[in-house]
């Protein structure tokens, strides 16, 4: 084959795989566009029922566990594409990751770096010169003593280039002196008993250097003295409480040093006091309740006493006594009720009897009044006649000078009808006459 022939095929070759190269990277970008859209109709639906909001943790826990599984996949695209030199491509993508998450670090430095190498006429000898200033940055943080600045630098590199060995090194022994640091300034703190900041400092190494010899030892020893100082505090706190009359609250506070250190015998004692205490008193005052006859707050009263530690049984005597005396009293007031209405009931009648018989003895006199009426109005007729005839007889007296005849005949006749006026006349006469004498 002729050297035109080769060179023409060797052409043809690298333009195939330069296309090869590029439908891979438009595939990538394809994947990563599909990616973003299938985020965009991420959704778990409307919460709307009870039973969807008891589960809204979990659906946030899993959305959120998606979106980041997601954003990995598209991270790894934008690296790809980093890698070969798009780096306008890998700057949309990681532009566009850091729009859905600010806090993705590595989507972070990988943007920074794209930033800086955009527009880049030979991509591979931009992207090596960047990586050596990082790393030359890095270097000359690490000589002014700024571990944290240099550390940063070096981490950048790693994530670039990951077979980066030399900054792998140098990130390596930053990372382990300012472990030693956290280490060193954790111990001062612990000979000065604090032991909070003990446990931070200790923290902080250990992520820097999760082999740091001895020091999870040093950090579970420092933990359970934090566990009993904390308990102590809290203890402390809850006998101030006790103090102060606030029994549930120093109750609760117990509880919470308990939760702290489960097997500490002082709060378990002073636990026990207290629970002791609060159900005597409301025993005591169930008793009172009970005496004043308020059964069903006694009741509630020696429940309470149960739930701060009183036998069950011997509430349970008391409640049934209780329940047993307002089962007495209610009886009591049924039949007192019942006989009160007897009693109404019987006098109602009573009355009713009385006064129809006085109807009806009302009714009876009426009628013998009735039937009497026309007997003395003929009395009362015969006595008018009967005067009539006395004064009568009267005059004959009075005529024939008889004058004492006439006088009684008249006096008769006056008795007989009272309203005989000429009875009456005649008697005046005979006064006027004589004086009243015979």
């Amino acid at each position: 084959m002729r050297p035109a022939t080769r060179a023409g095929l060797a052409a043809l070759a690298l333009l195939a795989g330069a296309a090869g190269a590029r439908a891979q990277e438009a595939a990538k970008v394809r994947d990563a566009e599909a990616a973003f859209l299938g985020m965009s109709k991420l959704n778990l639906g409307a919460i709307s029922s009870d039973e969807d909001r008891k589960y809204l943790y979990t659906i946030q826990l899993e959305k959120a566990r998606l979106t980041r599984r997601t954003l990995r996949g598209i991270y790894e695209n934008a690296f790809d594409l980093y890698r070969s030199g798009q780096f306008e491509a890998a700057n949309e993508l990681t532009r566009r990751i850091l729009a859905i998450d600010p806090g993705y670090e590595d989507a972070a430095v990988l943007h920074r770096a794209t930033l800086d190498l955009k527009g880049a006429s030979k991509p591979m000898a931009s992207e090596r010169r960047l990586l050596d200033d990082r790393f030359e940055e890095g270097l000359a943080l690490y000589r002014q003593g700024r571990l944290v600045e240099a550390a940063q630098r070096w981490d950048e590199v790693v994530k670039l280039s990951p077979t980066n060995f030399k900054a792998r090194y140098w990130l390596r022994k930053a990372r382990g002196e300012l472990a030693a640091e956290h280490v060193a300034r954790g111990r001062k703190a612990y000979a000065q008993h604090r032991l909070r900041e003990t446990l931070d400092q200790w923290y902080a190494a250990l992520v820097l250097n999760p082999r740091y010899p001895g020091l999870t030892r040093d950090i579970a020893k420092v933990e359970a003295e934090a566990r009993e100082q904390d308990a102590n505090e809290k203890l402390q706190t809850a006998l101030n409480l006790y103090s102060q009359g606030r029994v549930v609250e120093s109750l609760r506070t117990l509880d919470a040093a308990l939760e702290v250190v489960p097997g500490n015998v002082k709060a378990q004692k002073l636990q026990a006091e207290i629970r002791a205490e609060v159900a005597n008193q409301h025993v005591a005052e169930g008793r009172r309740l009970y005496e004043e006859r308020r059964y069903d707050e006694a009741v509630k009263e020696w429940k309470q006493a149960v739930a701060f530690g009183f036998s069950p049984k011997a509430a349970d005597q008391l409640v049934a006594r209780a329940r047993e005396a307002a089962r007495r009293e209610e009886a009591e007031r049924r039949r007192a009720a019942e006989l009160a209405q007897k009693r109404a009931e019987e006098a109602k009648q009573l009355k009713e009897e009385q006064a129809a018989a006085d109807a009806k003895k009302k009714e009876e006199e009426q009628k013998a009044a009735a039937a009497a009426a026309p007997s003395a109005a003929a009395a009362a007729d015969t006595a008018r006649q009967q005067s009539q005839q006395a004064y009568l007889a009267g005059v004959i007296f009075f005529q024939k000078g008889d004058y004492e005849k006439a006088r009684d005949s008249w006096l008769r006749a006056k008795q007989l009808d009272p309203s005989n006026s000429d009875a009456a006349a005649g008697l005046e006469k005979i006064e006027q006459l004589y004086g009243g004498g015979r």
